[in-house]
């Protein structure tokens, strides 16, 4: 990978295409760009891991590759010792991509509008959560919502749950009152790994919207990791 593009977490922010198709696509490229390797090169695939079907469930990078004497395709990439994970998500007229190294990714936007649909609170958050949000002064309410929705969403995807868990079986916790910060998953009824092996990252994707990135690093993190790295989708064309 190009050291110019270094970061734990790569994110990058764009227009939305005008189809899936387009959009994965954006995705494709965006792991050429990181990985240093055309972009002809470089395929989305997608398999879900508990149908095994392959129109739906997490993207993956696959590699096309050619030697002197042979061509194939592979998962992963020819520039380091582990694959590159990717996810995506879009809200609004946004789509966000996030690529690491370090393991299993999810990114998750959502609008405020989405979130302050009636009866949204009774199926998204649990006990600890509702008593959180009630604390929060209401100019700054409608945004907290989102800052947990999006880290619930974000780590489901990480995992390849989805919306198969129930998003009250986790339990976020809003950044600290006393400066910038990140949620936390401090709980995860039925979670086969422990908590703290998740990191929720937040970005800001755009105006009236909120982005969270989710990371299960699979060698653990370094010292307030991971980082993250925003980018304009713009910027992997150069």
């Amino acid at each position: 990978m190009n050291p110019d593009r270094a970061g734990d977490v790569v994110v990058v922010v764009g227009a939305r295409r005008t189809t899936d198709a387009a959009d994965r696509l954006l995705l494709a490229a965006t792991a050429a760009w990181v990985l240093g390797v055309a972009p002809h090169s470089v395929q989305i695939e997608r398999s879900c891991p508990h149908c095994g079907g392959r129109d739906h469930g997490r993207p993956q990078v696959a590699l096309s590759f050619e030697t002197g004497t042979e061509t194939g395709t592979g998962t992963g990439h020819l520039t380091a010792s582990r694959p590159l994970h990717v996810s995506l998500s879009r809200a609004g007229g946004v789509v966000a991509l996030a690529l690491t190294f370090l393991g299993p990714v999810g990114v998750d936007v959502e609008t405020l509008a989405a979130v302050s649909r009636a009866g949204f609170d009774a199926v998204a958050f649990g006990t600890a959560e509702l008593a959180a949000l009630a604390g929060v002064p209401s100019a700054d309410a409608v945004a907290a919502r989102a800052q947990l929705w999006t880290a619930k969403e974000a780590a489901l995807k990480c995992t390849g749950d989805g919306l198969r868990v129930d998003p009250r079986d986790l339990t976020v916790a809003l950044p600290g009152s006393d400066g910038p910060g990140n949620p936390g998953l401090t709980a995860w009824r039925g979670s086969a790994f422990p908590v703290d092996a998740l990191r929720l990252r937040g970005f800001e994707p755009g105006a009236g919207l909120v982005g969270t990135v989710a990371v299960l690093a699979e060698d653990g993190f370094a010292a307030d990791g991971p980082t993250v790295r925003v980018v304009p989708a713009a910027d992997i064309r150069r």
